[in-house]
């Protein structure tokens, strides 16, 4: 069953479809299930508005933080008490509507800002904390994960190819992933990148593979991707999968440490339909999905593997 977000006045409770019904031809996926389809609502400060061009996302703790482009704001969407509130103070930071989103354990929010070519870091009520940039070394952010041991920023470089490392301070440190002979660039036009406790995981356009890096900055392994044609965005959860949104049919393609698992979803509009995924992000067994051109945030379980589909 599926979710629907959209920002309006009033709560509207849609038919549940059944899950036999809903997901008949991906009923060999058992670690991909769709939760509770509905309209979810909520005031924006004293106006209420649909959303109409999620383009970035992340969610942590029951609470999702999204770019909408059209409405020219970056909200903060509270699943429990159905509250939402515009930081439109960072919003107006931004030099261009396009951006990354990123949260931390420590209720610290990250934007990317592609064109201002540098990544701020937030508290959750947009109080500006620190700035990472390197005029040198970064041009293009896409993507980003800390370091739990050390609170280091690890950032993904599109222009570059390359992962610039920052202190918790905002000094730069080392690249990583350096386009060289006989080594293995991070990637080449860098879409997505996403982290577990101990690995870097960095997905781009022109690169055939899931490339692997250590926090130290060593490749640890590729795993071929050839499933997907038109990458966009990248997540992981706890259990090992990797999900990589495909914009060649609009389907989400599932990899573990061995490679391809699985594939979800399809082209069109409805339950279990995507137009344009922009972004995926992981909050323990959730997969938030920004469907741009549905103009929805789809929400879907992740459900622990079975022993034998274990990665």
């Amino acid at each position: 069953m599926l979710r629907v977000w959209v920002l309006s006045l009033c709560m509207i409770i849609v038919p549940v479809t059944a899950r036999s019904e809903l997901l008949e031809e991906f009923d060999t996926i058992d670690s991909f299930r769709i939760i509770n389809e509905g309209w979810l609502s909520s005031l924006v400060g004293t106006e209420f508005e649909l959303l109409e061009s999620p383009i970035s996302i992340a969610a942590k703790d029951n609470t999702v933080y999204f770019i909408d482009d059209v409405l020219m704001g970056l909200y903060a969407y509270n699943m429990t008490n159905q509250k939402a509130s515009n930081l439109k103070s960072i919003y107006r930071n931004l030099k261009g509507n396009r951006a990354r989103l990123f949260l931390s354990d420590n209720a610290e929010l990250f934007v990317l800002d592609t064109f201002a070519s540098d990544v701020s870091k937030y508290d959750l009520i947009g109080n500006l904390i620190t700035r990472y940039y390197n005029p040198l070394n970064l041009n293009s952010p896409v993507g980003m994960c800390l370091n739990s041991l050390n609170g280091h920023v690890f950032i993904a470089d599109a222009f570059f190819g390359h992962i610039i490392e920052f202190s918790a301070t905002g000094d730069a440190l080392e690249l990583h992933g350096l386009k060289g002979k006989g080594e293995v660039q991070a990637g080449s036009d860098i879409v997505g990148m996403a982290c577990n406790e101990t690995e870097i995981f960095i997905v781009s356009k022109l690169s055939a593979n899931i490339n692997v890096f250590s926090f130290s900055g060593e490749l640890l392994r590729q795993i071929a991707r050839p499933e997907v044609r038109s990458p966009t965005a990248v997540a992981v959860d706890s259990y090992g999968h990797i999900y990589i949104s495909d914009n060649f049919g609009d389907q989400i393609k599932i990899y573990n440490h061995s490679g391809f698992v699985a594939r979800f979803g399809r082209s069109g509009v409805g339950a279990s339909h995507f137009r344009n995924i922009t972004d995926l992000s992981v909050d323990g067994d959730y997969l938030y999905v920004a469907d741009n051109m549905n103009r929805s945030i789809k929400v879907l379980t992740i459900n622990p593997p079975s022993k034998e589909s274990a990665p």
